[in-house]
């Protein structure tokens, strides 16, 4: 999944000091992470399609000009999110595994990305815009998602699935119903019952 990060922007959650090569001023960090902030809240309140390029300025209370200097349109400030979500998957997905059996393992990967999707709502916007065809075009990120969650899904299914195909509709159902978690949650204005609705998900699978 790494190679789909951009590392000059996708670096963490935190705010990053570097945009390619340019170091920035704290000031250009706040107005930067001002407007981020202010995006996901319009992306996740009214949808990619319906959110204004105005509207997230007027909630940031930032400029057009400052809005150019960090991100070249209202999609690439959307893919800006996606790929924060990706750098939260894959820190995540590939975190050390102590004496940990790969069922218990899924389940902690599913339950800490519910815990930063619902704290964050920088990430649970990235979660969500990552289908969105005009931002992550062709799914890339959802898709590598599933398929690394699937590997993982299959040592921990092998023995218990027969079908040989299993495992891999497995991993991306679980993916699916996690993503429908978040966007139920998120459309009824409840993220704080998204870890509740990810521990349904995960009772039912672990049954």
């Amino acid at each position: 999944m790494r190679d789909l990060i951009d590392t000059a922007r996708a670096v963490s959650t935190e705010a990053s000091t570097r945009i390619g090569h340019r170091t920035l001023q704290p000031r250009a960090i706040r107005t930067r992470d001002g407007i981020v902030e202010a995006a996901a809240t319009q992306f996740n309140s009214f949808g990619y399609s319906a959110s204004k390029t105005g509207d997230i300025l007027a909630q940031a209370g930032s400029t057009k000009g400052a809005m150019y200097f960090h991100f070249s349109s209202k999609k690439s400030l959307a893919q800006h999110l996606v790929q924060l979500w990706c750098t939260v998957v894959v820190d995540t997905v590939t975190r050390p595994v102590v004496d940990e059996s790969a069922q218990d393992r899924v389940a902690a990967i599913f339950r800490e990305l519910a815990r930063h999707v619902a704290a964050d709502q920088v990430v649970r916007a990235g979660l969500l815009l990552s289908l969105e065809r005009a931002v992550d075009e062709n799914a890339k990120v959802y898709l590598a998602w599933t398929s690394a969650v699937t590997v993982i899904v299959e040592q921990a299914s092998r023995g218990h699935l027969d079908a040989a195909a299993a495992p891999e509709r497995l991993g991306e159902s679980l993916c699916a119903g996690f993503v429908g978690a978040v966007h139920v949650a998120s459309s009824l204005g409840e993220p704080e019952t998204i870890e509740r609705r990810v521990d349904d998900l995960l009772m039912l699978w672990l049954t």
